[in-house]
């Protein structure tokens, strides 16, 4: 996935010098040895180990998670933090962990614990990865310009749960989190009042109602008919490929012990985690497979 545009205030890893890059990567390994049981010195003689246990320890790739470094660091230093705090927020979004058994697990307080992950959450989920814009990248058509999903969330609150609204472009993910309103509700409440002059997005049955601004399946044998509803069900598979991304974070599908508020922000931050994830880890591309 081609990198999206950076702000001035966050470099994009597609712009830090290789060696920069290169010496962020070791100090990533040198960070990561204690999480993983593995020694720095192991890296190039059992890389493959190394790549393997990284992801599913950080629910990222090693590359991935230095690209994600490089564009909060000074943020993270900043606010007084360090990579080994960064590690422990990516280990509590990959298992969301309770407080007592990662205090035992990291050698640390419940209480220290607790601060370091949700400071770190914070950075994380205020990056700026995400632009709606990029979702015409590599991609002109605006009926579709992009399909649309939910993805169901469970917080242990008097509601049960909750929906996470995700937008996917050819090779872009834009998220919206939500609050108390069905499917359809809640792409017109965020998603419909964004779109341009006779764009429209994909669907599936669940959103039919707004034919003037959102494409679903159409009832019909005719050639334009079945060549319509084929493409829908391409974009549908691609897009619940990317909804499989974010299953890579397990705090997402679990039970969340926390209240909404603290929910938005993590998944805002799986979200644009997500995103820089993905320059190294694309969708599958779909434009050879479209019927036009």
């Amino acid at each position: 996935m081609p990198p999206a545009e950076a702000s001035t205030s966050t470099p994009n890893p597609a712009q830090v010098p290789p060696s920069i890059w290169l010496q962020q990567r070791q100090l990533m390994v040198s960070a990561a040895t204690e999480f993983l049981g593995l020694s720095g010195d192991s890296f190039y003689r059992k890389k493959l180990v190394w790549k393997s246990r990284f992801a599913a320890t950080f629910g990222l790739c090693l590359e991935s998670a230095v690209d994600v470094w490089t564009i909060i660091a000074k943020k993270v230093l900043a606010d007084g933090l360090r990579k080994v705090h960064f590690l422990w927020c990516l280990v509590y979004l990959k298992e969301y962990p309770t407080e007592r058994s990662a205090a035992g697990r990291f050698k640390t307080s419940e209480s220290n614990w607790s601060d370091k992950v949700h400071r770190m959450l914070r950075v994380f989920s205020e990056m700026d990865e995400i632009h709606f814009e990029d979702r015409f990248e590599n991609w002109h058509c605006k009926a579709p310009s992009c399909y649309v999903d939910g993805i169901d969330v469970l917080i242990q609150e008097v509601v049960r749960s909750s929906k996470a609204f995700t937008a996917t472009s050819l090779n872009t993910q834009a998220t919206v989190p939500c609050g108390l309103f069905n499917d359809l509700a809640m792409v017109k409440r965020s998603l419909l009042p964004r779109l341009g002059v006779g764009e429209k997005v994909a669907a599936d049955e669940g959103y039919v109602g707004v034919p003037g601004k959102i494409m679903t399946r159409l009832k019909g044998d005719t050639e334009a008919i079945i060549k319509h509803n084929r493409n829908l069900s391409i974009l549908q598979s691609r897009h619940e490929t990317m909804n499989g991304k974010l299953k890579d974070f397990g705090i997402l599908f679990q039970m969340f012990r926390g209240n909404r508020e603290e929910h938005y922000l993590v998944f805002q931050a799986v979200a644009q985690i997500t995103q820089v994830k993905m320059r190294r880890e694309p969708a599958y591309s779909i434009l050879d497979r479209l019927y036009f």
